[in-house]
């Protein structure tokens, strides 16, 4: 029978589940708790079909999120998660001028501009969706097979909408009210905590300890999304490799494809030719109208390390890039944390020693 490292085993399951949704689940009694900064950062998007484009106007996303979450090994093959984020979520580009001042108004230039600057900066913050989920491992080491169950939940920050709001619904809609709709007090646009709607997933994760210091493991799922969002499936695949008794590099893959299609959230105002300066803008020459729906693909990447400094606690950072999506940004992002474990059952039996 082959020997599989204690260590490689500990430090997999330890890994934040929320990202990697590990088969190996904790020991009975183990707690994890794992504190993390993620830092998100996109220049460029993808629309319904093609490839990137630049947002329009110089527009940058960038987003911020400490992430704090909680395991607990119920048993040696139940446990529990919980994950809460807080995300600062900011959009930035140039201003610019839709509609230009009717000739004939008997409003001066100065005031009409000042009135009418469309300024599609945006920022949000605040707790974003709440995660809980429970794993259960029905085949142990070296080869895991378990089964998850994850519910995320949004928590009353404004959902995402068209760059006007969720009204108009339809291109058309839009057009026929464009001198009442395209206002500046009427921007919207999607710079949100998340898709405000409620997720509901399963999925089944297996995984391989090929040696006592390699290992590989792979997932697939159906995400039921409610809310009018479009539903999807999911999957990834993973492997690492341990250098000595505590060093732990890892890397994966992930895709994410809509089944089906969701409720129009509202009418997007993007640009024809991205690249077209504020300055160029005559009218609604430049502009591309979409009507926007919750059905996001993805297919990332990333890549990082886990070190562990103590037998309870270990640091961790990870680079991820979206390679390819729909109706999402091309994002860019670090993850750097600290996850710290404890043996709770073992601290009440020395207690009990003790007494």
């Amino acid at each position: 029978m082959r020997a599989y490292s204690y260590s490689l085993l500990a430090l997999v399951a330890s890994l934040p589940a929320a990202a990697w949704a590990s088969p190996w689940t904790l020991p009975k009694g183990d707690l994890v708790l794992d504190t993390s900064f993620t830092y998100q950062m996109a220049t460029r998007e993808f629309f319904e079909t093609g490839g990137p484009r630049n947002f329009p106007l110089r527009g940058k996303y960038d987003s911020a999120t400490v992430r704090l979450g909680a395991r607990y090994g119920i048993n040696d093959q139940l446990e529990i998660e919980a994950s809460f984020p807080v995300t600062l979520v900011s959009y930035r580009s140039d201003s610019v001028i839709i509609l230009p001042r009717d000739p004939t108004s008997t409003q001066s230039e100065i005031d009409y501009y000042q009135e009418n600057v469309i300024d599609l900066a945006r920022t949000a913050g605040g707790l974003g969706d709440i995660e809980l989920a429970a794993r259960y491992q029905w085949i142990p080491p070296p080869f895991v097979l378990a089964t998850e169950l994850r519910i995320k939940t949004p928590t009353g920050y404004d959902a995402p909408a068209g760059t006007f709001g969720n009204q108009p619904k339809t291109k058309a809609d839009l057009l026929a009210n464009v001198g009442t709709l395209v206002r500046p007090a009427n921007v919207r646009d999607d710079v949100t905590l998340g898709d405000g709607q409620l997720d509901l997933s399963a999925a089944v994760l297996i995984g391989y300890s090929i040696t006592d210091r390699l290992f590989a493991r792979a997932d697939a799922g159906y995400r039921l999304r409610l809310g009018g969002a479009g539903d999807q499936f999911f999957g990834a695949i993973r492997a690492g490799y341990l250098f000595g008794d505590s060093f732990l590099v890892f890397a994966s893959t992930a895709i994410a494809a809509t089944v089906g299609s969701s409720d129009v959230i509202g009418v997007s105002v993007a640009a024809e030719d991205p690249d077209l300066p504020a300055s160029e803008y005559i009218g609604l020459n430049n502009l591309h109208l979409r009507e926007v729906r919750l059905e996001k693909d993805y297919l990332t990447i990333d890549a990082g390390a886990l070190l562990k400094v103590t037998p309870e606690v270990e640091i961790k950072a990870a680079y991820t890039r979206i390679l390819w999506g729909r109706n999402t940004a091309l994002t860019d992002g670090v993850t750097v944390g600290v996850t710290v474990r404890a043996d709770l059952l073992a601290e009440d039996e020395a207690d009990v020693t003790v007494n």
